[in-house]
């Protein structure tokens, strides 16, 4: 379970399930996915009258019985629906360059534990080689761990893993935000707590971390002209993966 961020007692509300918005019909909810229905069904013996607790990624908890359950789908009757509080009017999209081996597996799962809504894998100059071409196939699980995520932290809000961006791209997709911050080491004046305390009213924010080798210097003032705010995350140097947690923490905390 997580400690101390709402934590459920026993089985019903320990184990969150997701199901989409088309799955939901009035007071009538489908678990199709194969998965999940083994989840329920074989590991956690849930049967006909049981409990359970479901979001369906849009922001709403559900409370439902069990009405059916079989190898081809689970009915659940919905009890209650209501809007999670927590999942506030802040956006915050993180744009991290692309790591390879599980490294990005890692930072998926602890954004989405952090409350970000989207996440834009980065190809950025330092990419290193073969990382900057990410398979359907590898998306694909970027999003699963990001649903994964979402059940254990007790989230509502499903985030979205977005195809891959250029840099150069990214930054002509600024406008669509309020304020954008790019993590950089060689950064002295502005640190991100600072910063991010003048831009109180956003409401959405962009975050962009480098890859291992870092920003190159180009991409640096090219991200500056175009009124990326460069910050600082403290005194140390951190690998990219704590870098994205690290200044996620420090923006959720405002």
């Amino acid at each position: 379970g997580m400690v101390g961020w709402g934590c459920g007692t026993g089985k019903i509300m320990d184990n969150w399930y997701y199901i989409p918005p088309e799955h939901i019909e009035g007071d009538r909810a489908y678990i199709s996915d194969p998965n999940e229905r083994r989840h329920l069904v074989r590991v956690l013996r849930n049967k006909p009258g049981d409990v359970i607790v479901f979001v369906d990624g849009d922001g709403w908890k559900y409370e439902g019985i069990i009405a059916r359950s079989d190898p081809e789908v689970v009915e659940i009757t919905v009890e209650t629906r209501s809007r999670d509080e927590a999942e506030g009017g802040v956006e915050i999209t993180l744009a991290p360059a692309i790591l390879k081996g599980s490294r990005m597996d890692t930072v998926i799962e602890k954004a989405t534990e952090l409350g970000i809504s989207f996440v834009i894998p980065m190809r950025t100059k330092h990419t290193v080689a073969g990382q900057g071409s990410v398979s359907a196939h590898r998306l694909d699980r970027w999003q699963r761990i990001a649903q994964s995520a979402m059940k254990q932290s007790h989230r509502a809000r499903l985030p979205r893993v977005l195809p891959v961006l250029d840099f150069e791209i990214l930054i002509e997709k600024l406008p669509e935000y309020d304020v954008a911050f790019l993590a950089w080491e060689d950064e002295s004046q502005a640190n991100l707590v600072s910063t991010a305390a003048r831009y109180s009213d956003a409401k959405r924010l962009l975050l962009l971390i480098g890859p291992e080798g870092g920003f190159d210097r180009q991409e640096i003032e090219r991200g500056r002209q175009a009124g990326i705010h460069t910050v600082s995350l403290g005194p140390r140097r951190l690998r990219s993966d704590t870098a994205s947690i690290v200044a996620l923490a420090l923006l959720v905390s405002r």
